[in-house]
């Protein structure tokens, strides 16, 4: 049975429209993943380690729901094959990119390796992520957290629908 899936996109470089439009159609055009649900495409300043930079590009946000048998690391490895065939370049973590796919929620499963975490660890602390997720579906829940539409009202002012 097909696993539901949650997925942030992120670009604050170059067109980034389209680099989240491109990383929607190459997930689409998957096999082993089926796009079922979007949520409105969203700007946030950037974020770095030491937090939001306001003089780094602005990113372009947005949240997408899929369906897939693919397991977190063979989704994982086929989300970051998509990343780097669009071009992506892994140089400093939290740094400026062209495009970003990160997994939020794999079906409500806790799980840890050493290249992946789900939940997402950070997603409670995402505007960018919070905010498109609850317009995308109002009931969503963050496994260990709960309904996500406290936090989506707190951070409204943190994102702005583009």
């Amino acid at each position: 049975m097909a696993k539901q899936v949650v997925l942030a996109l992120g670009s604050n470089l170059g067109n980034r429209r389209n680099w989240i439009i491109q990383a929607l159609a190459r997930i689409s055009a998957n096999q082993a993943m089926n796009l079922s649900n979007v949520s409105g495409i969203y700007e946030s300043k950037a974020l770095t380690l030491a937090g939001v930079d306001s003089t780094k590009p602005k990113y372009l946000n947005c949240v997408a729901q899929i369906e897939t048998d693919l397991k977190p690391e063979q989704l994982l490895l086929a989300l970051q094959k998509i990343e780097k065939d669009l071009g992506r370049k892994r140089k400093e973590r939290w740094g400026d990119r062209n495009i970003d796919i990160d997994i939020i929620d794999y079906d409500h499963i806790k799980y840890t390796s050493a290249t992946l975490a789900l939940p997402h660890p950070q997603a409670q602390h995402r505007s960018f992520v919070i905010v498109p997720w609850y317009e995308m579906d109002e009931w969503a829940e963050l496994p260990g957290y709960g309904r996500i539409e406290r936090l989506a009202y707190i951070f409204s002012d943190q994102v702005t629908l583009k």
